[in-house]
């Protein structure tokens, strides 16, 4: 993979996109806008490639197009690993206020199960 994204910065790629944008400029995407980019590259490149063996002299053209499919699908990728470990992040949260307000029922549970004498002793020890 490192050698991809060196292989990328050291021959600028850049990427249609409402104009062109450089390769950095793919992580400000979403991944609905990467996934245009992909379906857009990915038809150019069948178009290129044809179906013949002997159509050596488009190698070059079909290298570069590969280059920038691999690096649009490596970035959505990372951005498609991000979304999913902010949805775990969040569920996690969630989990948490859900048993943190439930050890609170329990403990206001057991604060009221308390006789009004022992409530006023409790009262009376945090004053």
């Amino acid at each position: 993979m490192t050698n991809m994204w060196l292989e990328a910065l050291q021959k600028r790629l850049r990427f249609e996109f409402k104009g062109l944008i450089s390769t950095e400029d793919l992580f400000d995407l979403d991944m609905s806008s990467l996934d245009v980019i992909y379906q857009k590259l990915s038809k150019e490149l069948r178009e290129i490639s044809g179906d013949s063996l002997l159509d050596n002299e488009k190698a070059d053209e079909i290298a570069w197009v590969q280059l920038k499919l691999d690096v649009v699908k490596h970035v959505f990728d990372i951005k498609k690993a991000e979304a999913e470990a902010l949805r775990q992040k969040i569920a996690n949260i969630e989990e948490k206020q859900r048993i943190m307000h439930i050890i609170n029922e329990k403990e206001n549970a057991e604060l009221a199960n308390l006789s009004i004498d022992e409530l006023k002793a409790k009262l009376n020890d945090l004053e």
